[in-house]
């Protein structure tokens, strides 16, 4: 289900609600004829930045043409399972994303989290010489974990996902963050005319790596 849209332009539009209305939200979802396409299921990710932060600053002043780079992996977090290297490119409003395969890997716990930089940087080198130059001075920055369900529209033009527990990680300063609310992302193709028919959701900037990096630095800033 992640990969539908792989290479695609769309649409991402964030919310966040609380825990007590995710159930009214589901009733919503299913009302207006969505259905469970995925089985829950727990994603990692590792966040990379460079010596400035300039993604974060990127994100943060709102430039409309920006990447972030990230590894993503999906179960439990220091169980063996595939790795894969992820570029995600905004323009404008709308979202593209590349994936790269890094194959089977397990970390054995939150300070293991390094030891794939080696692996990475050899196969950006082998798979995409132009990733592996604009990659090279990046290091890890932040590492948060969720777990997602996934519901699709009836015509299968409207993607929602609902983000829970997210828990984020710093190997810069060691602190942990756990977000109380819950994120709910619309996605759909940059040709569909979506309308928000859901009561509850507000429009709301938000990105996972900004709150993780803002949320475990020493002098916690608000986003």
């Amino acid at each position: 289900m992640e990969d539908l849209q792989k290479n695609k332009y769309r649409y991402e539009r964030k919310y966040l609600i609380k825990n007590v209305d995710v159930p009214s939200f589901l009733y919503e979802i299913y009302k207006n004829h969505f259905i469970e396409v995925f089985n829950e299921r727990r994603i990692n990710n590792l966040y990379y930045d460079d010596f400035d932060f300039n993604s974060l600053m990127d994100n943060i002043d709102g430039l409309s043409e920006r990447k972030k780079y990230r590894i993503r992996w999906y179960g439990n977090t220091f169980e063996n399972s595939i790795k894969q290297f992820e570029v995600k490119t905004k323009s404008e409003f709308v979202n593209t994303k590349k994936v790269i395969e890094l194959g089977d890997y397990a970390f054995k716990d939150f300070s293991d989290f390094n030891s794939i930089y080696d692996n990475l940087l050899k196969c950006l080198h082998l798979k995409d010489r132009q990733f592996f130059f604009d990659f090279q001075k990046n290091s890890l920055k932040i590492f948060n974990s969720y777990l997602r369900k996934y519901y699709l529209s009836k015509d299968k033009n409207i993607r929602i996902t609902i983000d829970d527990n997210l828990l984020f990680y710093s190997p810069l300063t060691k602190n942990v963050f756990k977000e109380t609310n819950v994120i709910v992302e619309i996605k759909y193709n940059k040709d569909i005319d979506f309308k928000n028919v859901f009561n509850q959701l507000t429009l709301n900037k938000y990105s996972k790596y900004v709150k993780g990096i803002v949320s475990t630095s020493f002098h916690n800033p608000i986003y």
